[in-house]
C-alpha cells in the first residue's frame, strides 16, 4: 500500500481532468453523460468542486513516487440523514492502470466514508460489461444488491448496471 494518497484538486489539474472527460475509454466504460466536454464546462466543473465537499467529494488521486495526478475518485450523493454515499472511481491515466492502485484508492475512499464521514453504507453502480471493476469491487467487499436493467443508453443499444453496496460492519480497510 501507499502508492497513492487522495488529495484536493487544484486549477493546475484541470488540463488532465478536461482530456480524461473527453477520453473515449475512460467515457465507455461508465454511465456519464455522452457529450463532449470543452474548457469553459469542465471550468464550471471546478468551481463547484473547488468550493464545496458536499454533496459530492471529488478527490484527486496522486501516485506519491511520480507526484502525478493520475485519476478521481469520488463520493457523491452524500446523505448524512440516511448515513450514504455513492462511489466511483477512475484512474485516467493509462500509464497506471492494471497496477492494482484501484484497491487502494478504494480502500482509502471507502475509508474516509466511513471513518471521517461517519457513513453507514457505500454503493456504486457498475455496466454490467465492466467484468474488471466488479472484480476489484467484489475483491474490497461491495455485495451485488441488484441489476438496473437497460438503464444507460451506450453505442447505440441499452445496458444493464450492476447495484452494489458495502456496509461499514463488512468493510475490512
Amino acid at each position: 500500500m501507499n502508492r497513492i494518497k487522495l488529495r484536493a484538486l487544484t486549477l493546475k489539474d484541470i488540463n488532465k481532468t478536461l482530456f480524461w472527460h473527453n477520453d473515449f475509454e475512460i467515457s465507455d466504460l461508465y454511465s456519464g453523460h455522452p457529450f463532449p466536454v470543452n474548457l469553459e464546462m469542465e471550468q464550471k466543473w471546478y468551481e463547484k468542486i473547488l468550493t464545496s465537499n458536499f454533496p459530492t467529494t471529488v478527490f484527486g488521486i496522486e501516485h506519491i513516487g511520480s507526484k502525478e495526478l493520475i485519476g478521481l475518485s469520488l463520493l457523491k450523493d452524500i446523505n448524512l440523514i440516511n448515513r450514504a454515499a455513492e462511489f466511483a472511481i477512475y484512474i485516467g491515466d493509462k500509464e497506471y492502470r492494471g497496477k492494482g492502485l484501484s484497491k487502494e484508492v478504494t480502500i482509502l475512499t471507502l475509508s474516509f466514508g466511513f471513518y471521517k464521514l461517519g457513513l453507514n453504507k457505500i454503493y456504486l453502480k457498475v455496466l454490467e460489461e465492466n467484468t474488471v471493476a466488479i472484480s476489484l469491487y467484489k475483491k474490497v467487499g461491495f455485495i451485488q444488491e441488484g441489476l438496473i436493467r437497460k438503464s444507460v443508453f451506450k453505442n447505440s443499444q441499452f445496458k444493464n448496471e450492476i447495484l452494489m453496496g458495502i456496509l461499514i460492519e463488512e468493510f475490512n480497510g
